[in-house]
């Protein structure tokens, strides 16, 4: 099993493919399977596909109670390191976009490409720690059923849902797996929630692809909305490209797979 050793975690990892290094940064606590459906296969044809389960979630055994944005940055900088993957394509979805934004900004030697998928984005006087309205979900519904009842009411429209209700489950059965134990779980929403960048995001002078889902927009747990952030990061990265992925949900690496691939591509191509 390829794992990279640090002070107090077990990173698992695997790579697939050759050519230029492509690093994908998953959402808050979730491992890197669910990059197995589509990207890996789509992109390994091409480039050096690396996925790897965020400390302690998935294969990733931890003993650290840290899981700040910068420390999960610093285990991505460590793998690449590791991998000798420089000058490496960085995508991070949603909370992985926080990390990716990180890591452009502490450690831009290894870092070409920038793609922003749904990242989040800091919220001026935004709350810190545990949003009420997670807590309230997580005491009234239970850890694992409002996490799944959450993806699913964010992740797909309503008429994807009505459509491809076998595929999802499919999808949600993946991602759940890999689901930390709770106090690891909150432990990464405190680490999202904490992270500011302020007005260093300017600094980032590699190409940058921001993404959304048109359909994204439902209102948010305590912070900016991710189409609000989605506008907010391409107005403050120079020369970044915005991307609306109309009428996609939040999972539209999953939903829109095809679309994704297409616009990725193109990006990388210009």
């Amino acid at each position: 099993m390829p794992v990279l050793n640090l002070d107090d975690t077990e990173l698992y990892y695997e790579a697939n493919g050759s050519g230029r290094p492509f690093l994908f940064n998953a959402a808050t606590a979730t491992w890197g399977e669910v990059w197995k459906f589509y990207q890996v296969e789509d992109f390994a044809k091409d480039y050096r596909v690396i996925i790897f389960d965020q400390r302690g979630t998935g294969r990733s055994k931890t003993r650290s109670k840290d899981f700040s944005t910068e420390r999960l940055a610093s285990d991505a900088a460590a793998l690449l390191r590791y991998l000798d993957a420089k000058d490496a394509i960085i995508l991070g979805h949603s909370n992985g976009g926080r990390v990716a934004q990180c890591l452009a900004l502490n450690y831009p030697e290894l870092v070409g490409r920038l793609i922003l998928a749904s990242s989040g984005a800091a919220a001026k006087d935004g709350p810190k720690g545990v949003p009420i309205a997670v807590c309230q979900d997580l005491v009234e519904n239970g850890y694992e059923h409002s996490v799944r009842e959450g993806g699913l009411r964010t992740g797909f429209t309503a008429s994807y849902r009505e459509r491809h209700r076998q595929e999802i489950e499919s999808f949600m059965d993946v991602r759940g797996k890999g689901m930390p134990p709770l106090e690891i779980f909150l432990g990464h929403i405190v680490g999202r929630q904490a992270y500011d960048p302020g007005d260093s995001l300017s600094n980032i002078k590699v190409p940058t692809l921001v993404l959304v889902g048109g359909d994204e927009d439902h209102g948010a747990r305590g912070g900016l909305t991710h189409l609000a952030a989605a506008k907010q990061l391409a107005a403050q990265i120079p020369g970044s490209k915005l991307v609306v992925l109309e009428d996609q949900g939040h999972y539209y690496y999953f939903s829109a797979h095809e679309e994704l691939r297409r616009v990725i591509n193109e990006f990388l191509a210009s």
